[in-house]
């Protein structure tokens, strides 16, 4: 499973999201949007997330806005 940690009102994070959305549909992945106001620093921390938005395709994650191909090539590594 893909994991989006987005924060409200980030610039990057509303243009990477409906991408990542297509991109999920195209690859098969299931993905689950992660608020990372709603987690606590801890978590966030353990999980690598130092940065919005912060994705995760349980191999690696990549961080910051991406690309419509990016996003392909990265859901795909994970499967």
């Amino acid at each position: 499973m893909i994991r989006f940690y987005y924060l409200p009102d980030c610039a990057p994070c509303e243009v990477t999201k409906p991408l990542a959305i297509v991109a999920a549909e195209r690859t098969g992945r299931d993905i689950l949007f992660i608020n990372s106001q709603t987690r606590s620093p801890e978590d966030l921390a353990s999980a690598g997330v130092t940065v919005a938005p912060t994705i995760c395709n349980g191999a690696r994650k990549i961080k910051g806005e991406q690309t419509l191909d990016r996003l392909l090539r990265f859901f795909g590594e994970g499967a």
